[in-house]
């Protein structure tokens, strides 16, 4: 299961390499975008419409739950670590990644940017959060790793940014002409190296 999947990053993977997969996620446009990068490759995989907090699968119906940074944007961290764990078989494997707080996450606030009510998803990165979360249902592991971007220019990068990032992209269609010329240019000056570089969690385990 590719939890939260998006335009299908994860699942993809996974299929390729000779998985049976399903992915969910809560954009009707992310699944439509995934479902056309499975066609062209010739992918059977299933991606259904739905919610990570209230999932519509079977306990232990699944081998393995993975999320590449989609599960810790849910409002509820609560909820949506139940679901996972619930739908992850015993001796089943979990991957999620994180981001934590850091320089790009504070040029949100910098530019503006408000945020949808509930928990904040940077504590997914919190070993001590993730541990009380998961920690009962799986032999947990933690690692870092970094996470790099790189375009020709500072625009060209905020122009690859700003469309593909789907919750960054929604709130600036939001906003009124000053208020997103305001964060347009917070972000290009964050961005003028050409290079956006971050620091992620991986949170692993298998189910007990």
């Amino acid at each position: 299961l590719d939890l939260a999947c998006g335009t299908g990053g994860v699942a993809l993977r996974a299929a390729r390499a000779g998985a049976d997969v399903v992915g969910i996620d809560i954009s009707a446009d992310q699944l439509a975008k995934a479902r056309l990068a499975a066609e062209a490759e010739g992918l059977a995989i299933r991606f259904d419409e739905g919610d990570c907090q209230e999932l519509p699968y079977s306990d232990a119906e699944f081998d393995a739950v993975a999320s590449g940074f989609g599960v810790i944007f849910a409002a509820d961290h609560a909820r949506a670590a139940a679901e996972l764990s619930r739908v992850c078989r015993p001796g089943g494997r979990l991957a999620l990644t994180a981001w934590g707080t850091d320089a790009w996450s504070e040029a949100h606030a910098k530019a503006g940017r408000t945020f949808p009510a509930g928990d904040d998803a940077r504590r997914w990165a919190e070993e001590d959060h993730t541990r009380k979360l998961l920690g009962d249902a799986f032999d947990l592991e933690l690692q870092t790793g970094t996470w790099r971007i790189e375009a020709d220019s500072g625009a060209a990068l905020w122009e690859l940014v700003s469309s593909s990032m789907p919750p960054l992209r929604a709130w600036l269609a939001d906003q009124d002409d000053p208020a997103r010329a305001q964060a347009e240019r917070v972000y290009r000056e964050f961005l003028a190296s050409g290079v956006l570089e971050r620091e992620y969690v991986l949170v692993s385990g298998t189910r007990c």
